[in-house]
């Protein structure tokens, strides 16, 4: 093994969004146990069949032990998602940027695999993106916007 890139490695080609991906983010398992917890609404910025990158107001730990969901279109076609997170890192003050892993079948791999690739494809042929819900402003915007609204609820 050569040094220093082995921690950089992706099984699956990873595609950078020029706009985030919107996307509801569910809890649904914490240590083996399901949960029904509502929904947050968060951002997808790479996307790639073995995982994602996703910024959120929430506060959540790195740890294997929590299974996210995320719901969302792309290329038209819904999406869901399972993975857990493996990295977590604090974004713009009061934000968070958070690593997800994939933890699902093979056959979900391959499918997530495809619609990137058709994704990438758009991109460089620089035809609009369309047929998903990405948001186009800025993205701590959103994140105000998320977090007034969960403070809002909390309130009620």
């Amino acid at each position: 093994m050569n040094g220093g890139t082995e921690g950089h490695q992706r099984e699956y080609f990873r595609l950078k969004l020029d706009h985030p991906l919107c996307a509801d983010m569910t809890i649904v398992l914490i240590k083996g146990k399901t949960m029904e917890i509502g929904s947050a609404k968060v951002l997808i910025d790479d996307l790639g069949a073995g995982g994602l990158r996703f910024f959120s107001h929430l506060k959540m730990p790195a740890n294997d032990q929590l299974v996210l969901q995320f719901d969302t279109v792309l290329c038209g076609q819904p999406l869901k998602m399972y993975g857990h997170i493996v990295r977590t890192q604090a974004w713009e003050e009061r934000y968070y940027e958070y690593a997800v892993r994939f933890t699902m079948e093979e056959a979900q791999h391959l499918e997530i695999n495809r619609l990137v690739n058709r994704l990438a494809i758009r991109y460089r042929n620089r035809k609009e993106l369309g047929d998903g819900p990405f948001w186009r402003g800025d993205p701590r915007a959103f994140l105000d916007q998320q977090a007034e609204l969960s403070m809002q609820t909390n309130h009620s």
